[in-house]
């Protein structure tokens, strides 16, 4: 894998990543409109919620990156 190409996709992951908890916030905002006296905690059930499985596939998707691109490439160690 080429350096351009490895730039190009982890930009794209961690765009991808933005996008979501953009996603996630806007969801989480909304359905906790609906109840607005428990608003508060409505908000973070369900931002947390989307938010912790949005992360852990960030972090899976950059460490697949990292480990073609090690693959690719050879050891610089």
């Amino acid at each position: 894998m080429s350096e351009y190409k490895f730039f190009l996709l982890h930009k794209i992951i961690v765009l991808s990543i933005n996008v979501l908890v953009l996603g996630a916030l806007t969801v989480a905002m909304y359905v906790a409109s609906g109840r607005p006296d428990e608003f508060t905690m409505v908000f973070l059930k369900v931002f947390g919620g989307m938010l912790l499985p949005i992360m852990v596939v960030g972090f899976v998707a950059k460490r697949w990156l990292r480990r073609s691109f090690d693959s690719m490439c050879g050891d610089t160690a």
